[in-house]
């Protein structure tokens, strides 16, 4: 049986799509990578809000959980890479907005990485009321990029 001509062209135009917005190796990984440093940052960031809740912080347990958050705050732009959005086709919460409005999406991230190292600092010095503050100020930065370039699930 012979396919229609139009048929065979609209096989080979949608094969042709796909081909182009499936994600290479480079998005996925940077897809997957940003994922596990989120995850770690969150989980890390969530010890240390226990530790301070507790009222008698073990600083010993914090130091090491502030020093991860930094290194991997200091590595995430390059887990954002053009394609690694929805449009990718892999599950993610990275909205498009994020490379619409590039500028302002690279300024949360310094924010995220001054905060982190202003908490790394403060973790290290052993100053709780400075962690206390630090903590607080990397949690707003977390915020107003979440709510402006993550979409909720």
């Amino acid at each position: 049986m012979k396919l229609p001509y139009s048929l065979a062209l609209a096989t080979l135009g949608l094969a042709a799509s796909y081909a182009a917005y499936a994600a290479t190796p480079a998005v996925t990984n940077a897809i997957k990578a940003r994922q596990a440093s989120y995850k770690e940052i969150g989980g890390a960031f969530k010890s240390i809000n226990d530790e301070l809740k507790s009222g008698s912080p073990d600083m010993n347990s914090v130091r090491p959980l502030a020093r991860d958050i930094a290194t991997r705050a200091a590595l995430l732009p390059k887990y954002f890479p053009k394609g690694s959005g929805p449009e990718s086709g892999i599950k993610t919460r990275a909205k498009t907005e994020i490379w619409k409005d590039n500028a302002a999406f690279v300024k949360l991230q310094g924010d995220m990485i001054t905060a982190a190292k202003a908490l790394d600092a403060a973790a290290a010095s052993g100053n709780v009321a400075g962690l206390g503050a630090a903590r607080t100020s990397l949690g707003g930065t977390c915020k107003s990029c979440h709510d402006r370039f993550r979409a909720e699930l």
